[in-house]
């Protein structure tokens, strides 16, 4: 019996590509490469101009003016028809962007007319307060000869803020009733002449009758007094003024400009992160030519 030999075709060997025909492919992938990395350092420089745009139109106008302050001229203790005695405590609020100084007067009377004698309190005093206290009120001083330099009595006041250029702003407080306990002045003993006794004849007594004794009639029972109500504080009229409503807009504003810069930053740093990944996985390295 005939063996059968089947002859096996050998596979023909893989062509393999000439280092010619690699090196365009080599040349045009590492342009294309270029080309990539290029268009995304200009779009991460374009980005990094916008943040850096951003930060400085909102961080320079903080850098460069002071803080915005508050816009108040008041007196919150006493307030207009309270009784004050004693040393007295005057609190309240002066405050103003162009703040120069303030002072306070008093005069006498329960309201400011053309004929108040005003006295001062204090004088130029060139530091703001806020919700602290702006003067002390001495009721109780007394003068040289005695008398009291604040007599009881109703008084006005008023506070008075200047700015920039002597601009001023007032604030007054009527009706203040100061109520102080007087010192009882000691009498001075007087001598007085202790006259003789003179001898005078002792009279006979005369015996007289007595009327009845009246039946005492029970006394009415005196009714409670109502007790008076206390007084219900008067409300406060309070003006906006133009300068609070630009100040609140300007930082409005520049709240607005930071969070668009800090999420800027956010992008850029996200553009950073990914431009970092891609150009780590996009490194080439060229297949090697069987031979």
């Amino acid at each position: 019996m005939r063996e059968r030999v089947f002859l096996r075709r050998a596979a023909s060997p893989p062509a393999v590509k000439s280092p010619e025909s690699i090196i365009p492919l080599y040349l045009a992938k590492t342009q294309r490469q270029n080309t990539e990395m290029r268009a995304e350092r200009q779009k991460f420089a374009r980005i990094f101009g916008m943040v850096l745009l951003i930060l400085l139109v909102a961080v320079g106008p903080l850098a460069a003016a002071p803080l915005p302050q508050e816009n108040v001229v008041i007196i919150t203790y006493p307030q207009s028809g309270d009784t004050v005695s004693g040393v007295v405590q005057i609190l309240g609020s002066v405050a103003h962007p162009n703040f120069d100084r303030y002072s306070i007067y008093y005069a006498p009377g329960p309201a400011a007319t053309a004929t108040s004698q005003w006295q001062p309190l204090v004088l130029d005093v060139r530091q703001q307060v806020i919700n602290g206290v702006l003067a002390e009120w001495d009721t109780t001083a007394i003068a040289e000869d005695g008398s009291p330099l604040i007599p009881n009595g109703v008084y006005h006041m008023v506070l008075i803020r200047y700015r920039d250029g002597d601009v001023a702003d007032s604030f007054f407080l009527n009706n203040i009733t100061v109520l102080n306990e007087l010192a009882t002045p000691t009498p001075t003993p007087e001598l007085v002449e202790i006259p003789t006794p003179i001898e005078v004849e002792t009279p006979t007594p005369v015996p007289v009758e007595m009327p009845p004794t009246a039946t005492p009639r029970p006394s009415p029972t005196p009714r409670p007094t109502p007790t008076p109500s206390a007084p219900v504080p008067r409300s406060r009229e309070f003006t906006l003024d133009g300068t609070q409503i630009a100040s609140a807009f300007l930082r409005g504003a520049r709240t607005t400009l930071l969070l668009f810069g800090a999420w800027g930053l956010y992008l850029v740093v996200k553009a950073l992160f990914r431009y970092y990944l891609r150009t780590r996985r996009a490194g080439f390295s060229p297949r090697k030519t069987r031979r």
